[in-house]
């Protein structure tokens, strides 16, 4: 009877049909040390990653020597053995193991409507699945990206070298307002530039952080002149990467410097060459991040791929916890990782360059201070 009375079936939307870019599903989680790793370090093509090709695995060791330092060198003119050099190893870490799986039965998408069902191309080598678990792929995809990110960024807490300047790889305090009414060369960003050339640092280091340091480099896009004179809009700082998880982590206010070539990205994926494919129930495949899937997503992390395993339960299965899995489809999306550090090792105790590895720390501050040299708190 109640079609006969006239009334429309109700209309449904999804919320990214409303929201677009702001819908929850469609939010990035911030990851910007991995951002950096790929982008500023060049992760992708790391020699680093030469022992996991084709999907198989070897070890691998990185070799160094410590430069000569002046005590090496001689005045005399002689046959004397003035040193006899050797090498120190590095060799690569247990991988962390990250993982994120879910089951979709067939009966649940059956509930939704047709477009849940459509087929659709995910993964390298590609695999066909409904979009339905497209879009649960998608939101996997985001949280492991998070989950990796804040390991990574806790590996890196215990490896910052030390500063030349300060003797200590504790961090070092910055006052990015210490005084404008001075020609200052001795603190603030002007600081931090010359810690670069101290720390013999070469090329062009990316930062990562946030808090205050995040603040001014939005500030310094509208910056001019202060009373000294200083235009700061014009400051050359390095590249600047957001992380949310650097402040619980590193510390309220902290900001990284990262010489090029100082710490890499070690990414080993399982499910390619031979390992790839279908192989009994389960089709096993790489994802790249799908980057463009998100609003305000950061293309660096397109380098982040993940290894993928489709299995169909064709038969109703107890799921281990006292309850039953219906028939459908259960994914596993992992990745295997670590994080490589220049070692600090790398120069003689009386090297100027002692315990340094080209990453630094900072504590960032905005008080008007006008007081001698300060340092942080131990």
């Amino acid at each position: 009877m109640a079609d006969g009375l006239g009334f429309c079936p109700a209309i449904m939307y999804h919320i990214e049909q409303i929201a677009e870019q702001n819908a929850p599903g469609k939010k990035m989680h911030v990851a910007g040390f991995l951002a950096m790793l790929f982008c500023c370090q060049n992760s992708s093509v790391t020699p680093l990653n030469d022992q996991y090709q084709g999907g198989h695995q070897r070890g691998l060791t990185v070799t160094y020597r410590r430069r000569p330092v002046l005590t090496d060198v001689q005045n005399e003119d002689n046959c004397d053995i003035n040193t006899q050099p050797g090498r120190l190893e590095w060799n690569v870490p247990a991988l962390s193991h990250r993982q994120y799986s879910f089951h979709i039965s067939d009966d649940l998408i059956r509930k939704y409507c047709q477009d849940a069902s459509q087929m659709m191309s995910a993964g390298a080598p590609p695999t066909q699945v409904m979009q339905e678990v497209y879009d649960l792929i998608v939101d996997g995809a985001n949280i492991l990206l998070k989950s990796i990110n804040r390991a990574l960024v806790t590996a890196q807490a215990t490896e910052f070298g030390v500063n030349t300047t300060t003797g200590s790889s504790t961090g070092k305090v910055i006052n990015i307002n210490r005084n404008g009414n001075d020609f200052a060369l001795d603190d603030g960003i002007v600081e931090m530039m010359t810690d670069i050339v101290e720390n013999e640092i070469c090329g062009d280091p990316c930062m990562v952080g946030g808090g205050l340091f995040n603040a001014y480099t939005k500030a310094r896009a509208i910056a001019c002149c202060n009373n000294a004179g200083l235009d700061m809009g014009a400051a050359g700082i390095p590249q600047f990467f957001f992380d949310k998880d650097t402040q619980s982590i590193w510390g309220n206010n902290t900001v990284g410097l990262f010489a090029p070539g100082s710490v890499k990205f070690i990414g080993r994926n399982r499910y390619i060459g031979s390992w790839a494919g279908a192989r009994g129930t389960s089709f096993f495949t790489t994802l790249p991040l799908p980057v463009q899937e998100f609003g305000c997503a950061d293309d660096c992390l397109r380098d982040l791929v993940l290894d993928m395993q489709i299995r169909y339960n064709d038969c109703p299965a107890d799921d281990g916890q006292g309850g039953t899995i219906d028939r459908g489809v259960q994914v596993i999306l992992s990745k295997q990782f670590a994080l490589w550090s220049q070692p600090d090792n790398a120069f003689q105790a009386t090297d100027e360059l002692f315990g340094t590895n080209g990453i630094l720390k900072y504590f960032i501050t905005n008080t008007s201070y006008t007081g001698g040299a300060y340092a942080y708190p131990a």
